[in-house]
């Protein structure tokens, strides 16, 4: 296998699909802290307008697939309802099975993300993703990185109030 690019290592590093290497926040992933958490803990909310586990996993699978769509010049849709873009319709009940399954494809999502970032071609790093997105696609890279670690903390956050 060809040695990669070091700003695609990089930022695969970043999105904890190297195994055997930490992300340079030092923090888990948002998969790492999902882990163990429950149906009834991923629907509390700290406050009745305040969002939720559930709610903020999803709304990262959004973007990590909206951006595995633009880096692979596809247009895979999620499987969950919207209120508004990037933000799923709320619900009143959440059984395990339902939230396994929510997490299962949260977990596909970053895998689908880490597959476009390893195999585009570091040629077209520069260069905007499309003619409709003027993002350069190794800023579209960083900015899901970073989006993800920001929601992370957020869910830390809410799981931390939810005990």
């Amino acid at each position: 296998m060809p040695e990669l690019d070091p700003r695609i290592q990089y930022v695969l590093v970043a999105l904890g699909a190297v195994k055997g290497e930490k992300a340079w926040s030092g923090a888990p992933t948002h998969l790492g802290v999902l882990r163990g958490v429950r149906a009834k803990t991923a629907l509390r909310r700290p406050k009745p307008d305040m969002g939720c586990i559930r709610d903020v996993a999803l709304h990262i699978a959004f973007w990590e697939n909206s951006v595995a769509n633009k880096l692979l010049g596809e247009s895979e849709r999620v499987p969950f309802a919207q209120r508004k873009t990037g933000s799923p319709q709320p619900v009143k009940a959440l059984s395990e099975t339902q939230w396994k399954d929510e997490l299962a494809y949260v977990g596909a999502t970053r895998g689908r993300l880490a597959r476009a970032v390893r195999e585009f071609d570091p040629r077209h790093l520069d260069r905007p993703v499309s003619s409709k997105v003027r993002r350069q696609a190794i800023d579209m890279m960083h900015d899901a990185v970073e989006h993800s670690v920001y929601h992370t903390a957020q869910i830390k956050m809410l799981k931390a109030l939810a005990s």
